[in-house]
C-alpha cells in the first residue's frame, strides 16, 4: 500500500490516549472584559500511571495563581454544562473523517437576545485548540485533529458515537456573549445504528 493514502495527521497511537479530568483554566476581568487562557503551572507536562493506563496530565492542570488586570485578581470563569442551557442557546458536536481527516465540528444555534457565540477552545489529549467566531461565520467551527488527538477506533465518518467513545476526555469550552462559559464533553454514546445530530451543520 502506498504511503500516499495515510495523510500527515493521521495517528501513530496504538491504543487510546487519555488526559486527565481537569479543564484549562480560563479568567475574566470584572472590569474591562479581558479573558486569559491558562496553559502551564508550577510542573512541566507528565504522564500519571503506566502501560496501556498512561493518563497525560497538561502543565495547566497544576496552574493556581489567578492573573491580574486592571489592578486586581482576575475571576476564574466557571462553565454551565450544555446540557443546562435555557432556551435559545444550543451547541452540539459532530466527529468526522475517520483515520485519514480526523475533526470535530461544533455547531451552534444561538436565538436568545444579545447573545451571540464568541469563540471556543477545544481540550485535547495533548493541548487546546481556539477558534474565534469571525464576523459572518455561520455555523460549524472545524477543529482538526493530527497525532494523538486524531486516535480512532474505526474509520466511520460520521462516527458512530459508540460506547468506545474514542475522544472521551475531549471537552468543548465555548463563550456565548451575553450569557458566560458553556461546557459541552465529547462523551457521548448511542445505541447501535443510531446517530446524536448537530444543531446546525449550514
Amino acid at each position: 500500500m502506498s504511503d500516499r493514502t495515510y495523510s500527515a495527521t493521521r495517528t501513530k497511537a496504538t491504543w487510546k490516549p487519555r488526559v486527565i479530568d481537569v479543564d484549562p483554566p480560563l479568567f475574566r476581568c470584572a472590569a474591562c472584559g479581558a479573558v486569559f487562557l491558562g496553559v502551564a503551572g508550577n510542573r512541566p507536562a507528565s504522564f500519571s500511571g503506566t502501560g496501556r493506563t498512561l493518563v497525560g496530565e497538561p502543565p495547566y492542570a497544576h496552574l493556581d495563581a489567578a492573573p491580574s488586570c486592571c489592578g486586581r485578581p482576575m475571576e476564574r470563569l466557571q462553565a454551565v454544562d450544555a446540557e443546562e442551557l435555557p432556551p435559545g442557546i444550543e451547541l452540539d458536536y459532530a466527529i468526522v473523517g475517520g483515520y485519514n481527516n480526523n475533526a470535530v465540528k461544533l455547531s451552534w444555534r444561538i436565538e436568545r437576545e444579545g447573545c451571540s457565540l464568541s469563540w471556543a477552545a477545544l481540550k485535547t489529549f495533548t493541548g487546546v485548540q481556539l477558534s474565534y467566531v469571525m464576523p459572518k461565520k455561520r455555523s460549524p467551527l472545524v477543529f482538526a485533529l493530527a497525532d494523538e488527538d486524531a486516535y480512532a477506533y474505526c474509520d466511520e465518518d460520521p462516527c458512530l458515537e459508540c460506547i468506545f467513545m474514542c475522544k472521551r476526555g475531549f471537552v468543548f469550552l465555548a463563550y456565548v456573549e451575553g450569557f458566560g462559559l458553556v461546557r459541552l464533553p465529547l462523551e457521548r454514546a448511542v445505541a447501535t445504528g443510531t446517530r446524536g445530530g448537530a444543531a446546525s451543520s449550514s
